[in-house]
């Protein structure tokens, strides 16, 4: 009876060791979904940041055609006056 009392309290100990070892893995695998969490937010933020600045860059061009459109008509206004 006594050494059926052994396997038992061995084999609970195996399972125990077992369960440490799953629950490792699972810390394991947790902090790997936190590091690729946090580097898919570094790239989300890279990401905004070019897009603002892409779209200051289209703000700055459309500014500047602007200006193109008004020296063209500038210029066709002193040509027809001069013709």
């Amino acid at each position: 009876m006594h050494y059926g009392h052994a396997k038992i309290t061995n084999a609970i100990a195996e399972i125990t060791n077992e369960s440490a070892e799953i629950t490792n893995a699972i810390a394991e695998i947790t902090n790997a979904i936190a590091e690729i969490t946090n580097e898919s937010a570094e790239i989300t933020n890279a990401i905004a940041e070019i897009t603002n600045e892409s779209a200051e860059m289209t703000n700055a061009l459309a500014e500047m055609t602007n200006a193109i459109a008004e020296i063209t008509n500038e210029s066709t206004e002193i040509t027809n006056a001069l013709a």
